[in-house]
């Protein structure tokens, strides 16, 4: 079954392809579905068909009941496998925050414009992003409905950089969510939400100065040929630890599960012999989060050398659920096994009084969308991950320059769908997160997972600036866990939380959290 709607002069398209369908027109023919860019019901997976309906509801009603409304689309695959660059649990939270960006910016819009949310599947591997390019670029015309921005990308891939860049060369300024690759920039328009590889190591290297351990320590990385991400953390490791730590030797590889050319993720057993050949009480750990539950379960059956804690260190946006699972929570302990994670949101925002600025916000419109969406809101490993809370700052950030831009700009009837988007992305740039004499941030985001902003003069990759990097230990000790038993972690960073591209945090950074 397909469907079409035709919105303001240019056709977006709604499929629910079977297999064997064939595809009308404005449609193209990848993976086996009919794909396009669609503000309408729409649905590539079954788990997501909630989620999209209720966004179709809400794009819906701004058409119908809005003064003026502006465009953004969420450029993200809408099916997965094994095989992916998202898992489907991913796609599921980061698409929930994403709507409930949309329904926080659109109650709070007063006489200013509401946003619609384009939903643009760009494939399981991200690989299809061609088609969405091209109908976005016809969008980008719209001067009654314009395409300010796009906010997604589930992982830092060369399909992911090809995309930003193609973006970039139609004016299109993009924000990436849980984008870490620090070499992922296209030229000033690709804002990230997230530390990157960069600043995560550079946390834990305070860490580790305060936490040395007397112990060798080795690398463990996925050496996937087309995985930018860990191509890039791998780098950034060997930058900061190479020569202290000789891990050119001290090193074992595997490729990875995800992404083209996957390999036999089980496969372990070398660097776990290596490990065990030295007394190491260190691992770094380079890969993605859903091949490393296989590596502890390895170390934890056969670490044997030594008898001492073995550290895993490794950097990600949260704390996904399959690295807290009971089994292996167990299997942790009783090897004493601990993983150090340097995270962008720390799990335990929903249950402390002590959180982010805007972390309120964010969880009463998540909570509505999530339950709406036939979600159980009250599944603690719904936020674990931390992808709710990044999509929604990416989608919030954009809305948020948005409401500046028209504020200043006024209801100018002759203002093009360009200049809107330029005045959006220059609001953008100048979300400065600085505090002033009386300690507030003038103009900066004030986001779900805390209060940052951007500055090209010091972060040329429009890299976020004044982002706190969490570290927290898991599983934690027993004199260190609270409320929720055996899932809690325990923080272990330093006294002043490391900042984003600040020098001097204590001075200059919000201290919202």
């Amino acid at each position: 079954m397909l469907g079409l709607a035709v919105l303001a002069g240019v056709l977006v398209a709604v499929a629910f392809a079977t297999r064997d369908s064939e595809c009308s027109e404005g449609l193209q023919q990848v993976e086996e579905s009919c794909m396009g860019v669609s503000a309408e019901d729409f649905a590539y997976d079954g788990e997501l068909r909630g989620l999209v309906r209720s966004i179709a509801e809400e794009n819906n009603r701004v058409a119908k009941e809005a003064e003026s409304f502006q465009r953004i689309a969420v450029t993200m695959p809408f099916s997965s496998d094994r095989t992916s660059a998202m898992p489907l649990d991913l796609i599921q939270h980061g698409l929930a925050g994403a709507a409930a960006a949309q329904r926080a910016a659109n109650e709070a819009a007063g006489g200013g414009p509401e946003h619609q949310l384009l939903l643009a599947d760009i494939g399981r591997g991200m690989k299809e992003w061609k088609p969405v390019v091209k109908t976005l670029g016809q969008l980008k015309g719209n001067d009654d409905s314009p395409l300010i921005a796009t906010a997604g990308l589930g992982s830092s891939t060369s399909y992911s950089k090809e995309f930003i860049e193609a973006l970039r060369a139609r004016d299109i300024p993009s924000m990436g969510p849980v984008i870490t690759s620090s070499n992922m920039n296209a030229d000033g328009y690709f804002f990230k939400n997230s530390p990157s590889n960069k600043h995560f190591v550079e946390a834990l290297d305070e860490w580790l100065e305060d936490n040395p351990g007397d112990g060798d320590k080795h690398l463990v990385y996925d050496d996937h040929p087309k995985d930018t991400y860990s191509l890039n953390l791998r780098q950034k490791i060997e930058d900061s630890f190479g020569d202290e730590y000789r891990l050119r030797k001290n090193s074992s590889s595997f490729i990875g599960g995800r992404g083209e050319e996957a390999g036999e993720v089980r496969l372990f057993k070398t660097p776990v012999a290596d490990i065990c050949k030295s007394p190491v009480d260190t691992i770094f750990y380079v890969g993605r989060d859903d091949d490393l539950p296989l590596l502890v379960e390895e170390l934890a059956d056969s670490y044997k050398c030594g008898k001492k804690p073995l550290r895993i260190l490794k950097v990600g946006i949260g704390l996904p659920p399959e690295l807290t699972d009971d089994d292996l929570t167990k299997q942790m302990r009783e090897a004493r096994i601990v993983l150090v994670n340097a995270a962008a949101v720390d799990p335990e925002w929903p249950r402390e009084k002590s959180k982010p600025t805007g972390f309120p916000r964010f969880s009463k419109y998540f909570a509505t969308v999530a339950k709406k969406a036939g979600m159980d809101v009250d599944d603690p490993e719904l936020l674990d991950d931390g992808y709710a809370v990044m999509y929604y700052d990416a989608v919030h950030t954009v809305t948020e320059a948005s409401g500046h831009a028209f504020a200043e700009a006024g209801k100018d009837e002759q203002k093009t769908a360009a200049r809107v988007r330029n005045n959006v992305r220059n609001k953008l740039l100048n979300f400065k997160p600085y505090r002033d004499s009386d300690g507030r941030c003038g103009s900066c985001v004030t986001g779900a997972s805390g209060t940052y902003g951007f500055n090209q003069l010091e972060s040329k990759g429009l890299w976020p600036v004044c982002k706190a990097v969490h570290i927290l230990e898991y599983p934690a000790p027993k004199a260190a866990r609270r409320g929720d038993g055996e899932r809690s972690g325990k923080r272990a960073g330093p006294a002043e939380l490391y900042r984003t591209e600040s020098e001097s945090p204590a001075d200059d950074c919000p201290q919202d959290e």
